[in-house]
């Protein structure tokens, strides 16, 4: 595998066999190009003289880290954005998309990748009102007729239209922000991280949506972190890297190591770190609790050793938010024996947890992990109501030193700590939340899918910084979409199968095999 200049300043990931690389097919009349795309805010250049292009029928990967520009060119293309300046062209005629709604008139939609539903309307009204309420007269009752047929039409006979879109788990959620996208018939589609909260059920369901689109002549902008889909999905991709396209490449012609080079501009570094040693045999548990039920969860049995990462696997639905939820006190449960920093519980809040030693990183970090409209530096260090006096200006100059060695220590990517924290990327939200408890006295941490959306050197960051907790001698409880990040990181794993522990896992049988089967009830026994 060689890379190579191209000649328009780029690289392209070519087979070792080729002495040039083979160019990019020059656009069709048909398809959607961009032509030297610039968006400036203030003084910063986010996207950099960007151009690309997609053909009919073709998927096409927008790679690179976060903060590399690619959501910023998905919300220009989906008249989210203005751009600074550039040229869109649809089927050869240049196009201004100056909102979403003219977007999907000309042929243009998008899944966003910070879902834009309206939390309060129902499924039905998201699906039928996309621009927004409608002056013409509006029939909730055939608009959830109407729904529906879309729903049962795209697999998602699961989700019932008439309940409002905060009722839907997060899986959900993103589900039917790709079905409103897909049902405007799109000419081109743009995901962006769609897959992000999906299990691989859910990831399998999207790509049978994108092969129907691209059967029908639609074009597909792929933006995602997650390699292994590209592999799977991908007909072509275009890197970006500080606002700028560094490179392509093509289906069957690259290697993963390539590819984070490519986004990173250095060589790839190994994607998993040196585990964490083995908890001491014989500690007192930084968690245990026995029989816990609560709703989505039937008695649930585990511990947690000091300096020990146990994972939870299994498939999306079946107890893990729940699991997270009920041990941090934000919803109701009990259990025949509860103990958490070597103190027993009766009944878990939210204030206990984070008094008992316990750190949260929930699965929205939108709703549940930052104060978007407050300033990086101002959001205060734990979750849920603010107490007085905390965030603000104040806040800020009490808590420089933390909020420097957050951004510091995990490659936060920000103009500053008064930068709205609502600004920032989504890998870059998601490491402000997990930092919030790296320099705080915790015995266990809880973690919701942390690597969601994330870029690969934001991952590699967020594992060693969870090896790390565990080399302090805290408990970590980690759930994971991604079984890999389980097998290579996690001493022992627990599978959850309909709300109860269907298999423990830890040393050679600690394999994909057996995550996926357990999670899919074939190895269910309980221990």
């Amino acid at each position: 595998m060689t890379t190579t200049p191209n000649t328009g300043g780029a690289n392209t990931v070519g087979t070792a066999d080729s002495a040039v690389p083979t160019p990019a097919p020059a656009p069709r009349t048909d398809s959607l190009a961009v032509r030297n795309l610039v968006k400036h805010y203030g003084a910063v250049k986010a996207v950099d003289d960007v151009s690309l292009h997609c053909l009919p029928g073709e998927v096409l990967a927008l790679v690179g880290e976060n903060g590399a520009g690619k959501s910023t060119v998905a919300k220009m293309l989906a008249g989210a954005v203005s751009p600074t300046s550039g040229e869109i062209t649809l089927g050869g005629r240049a196009v201004t998309v100056a909102n979403v709604s003219e977007a999907r008139a000309i042929g243009i939609a998008c899944a966003f990748q910070e879902l834009a539903l309206v939390p309060e309307w129902t499924v039905a009204e998201n699906l039928e009102l996309p621009g927004g309420r409608s002056f013409r007269p509006f029939s909730q009752k055939k608009a959830i007729r109407a729904a529906t047929e879309t729903l049962e039409r795209l697999e998602l006979s699961h989700i019932d239209a008439s309940v409002p879109v905060s009722t839907l788990s997060l899986a959900d959620r993103q589900m039917v922000e790709i079905a409103r996208a897909i049902s405007a018939k799109p000419q081109v589609l743009i995901l962006d991280e769609a897959s992000s909260a999906l299990a691989p059920p859910g990831v399998q369901w999207l790509f049978r949506r994108i092969r129907e689109l691209t059967a029908t002549g639609a074009s597909v902008i792929y933006v995602s972190h997650r390699l292994g889909e590209l592999a799977q999905i991908a007909d072509r991709g275009t890197v970006l890297r500080d606002g700028k396209v560094v490179g392509e490449f093509h289906r069957g012609a690259w290697t993963d190591d390539e590819l984070i080079s490519l986004m990173a501009g250095r060589e790839a570094s190994k994607h998993y770190p040196a585990p964490a040693p083995k908890p001491v045999a014989g500690a007192e548990p930084v968690l245990e609790v026995e029989g816990l039920v609560a709703e989505g969860l039937n008695g649930v049995t585990l511990s947690i050793a000091p300096g020990e990462i146990l994972g939870v696997g299994g498939l999306q639905g079946h107890g893990q938010a729940e699991l997270l939820r009920a041990l941090f006190g934000a919803s109701p449960a009990s259990a025949k024996t509860w103990r958490m920093g070597g103190k027993a519980v009766r009944s878990m809040t939210t204030v206990r947890a984070v008094k008992l030693g316990a750190g949260y990183v929930p699965e929205d970090r939108k709703r549940e992990g930052l104060a978007l409209d407050m300033g990086v530096g101002e959001n205060p260090p734990t979750p849920g109501p603010k107490a007085p006096g905390l965030g603000g200006r104040p806040f800020l100059a009490q808590n420089s030193t933390w909020t420097g060695g957050v951004i510091t220590s995990l490659s936060v990517k920000t103009r500053g700590p008064l930068e709205r924290a609502g600004a920032l990327s989504g890998g870059n939200q998601q490491k402000l939340v997990f930092g919030r408890w790296l320099d705080r006295s915790r015995t266990v941490v809880l973690l919701h899918d942390p690597t969601r959306g994330i870029d690969v050197r934001a991952k590699q960051e967020l594992y060693s910084a969870i090896v790390d907790l565990a080399k302090r001698g805290v408990g970590v409880l980690w759930f994971s979409t991604e079984v890999e990040e389980l097998i290579h990181v996690c001493h022992r794993v627990v599978v959850l199968y309909q709300g109860q522990v269907a298999d423990e896992l830890e040393g050679d049988r600690l394999t994909a095999d057996a995550i996926v089967g357990a999670a899919v009830g074939v190895k269910g026994s309980t221990r």
